[in-house]
């Protein structure tokens, strides 16, 4: 599992979100589980198309 929307950042040591602009809330990036958290990223539509959403 990884995220394309995560980029190792060597200057800060952690990657970075490209969705929210600030640093990846997961230490190894993971797609899914950010749609399913925070409904974001580019599983975002995947999760609320199948109705994995939280409401």
């Amino acid at each position: 599992m990884s995220c394309e929307c995560a980029k190792y950042e060597t200057e800060e040591g952690r990657y970075n979100c490209s969705v929210s602009g600030s640093g990846c809330m997961y230490m190894i990036p993971d797609s899914k589980r950010c749609a399913a958290e925070y409904g974001e990223g580019p599983d975002a539509e995947t999760e609320v198309e199948e109705g994995n959403h939280e409401k």
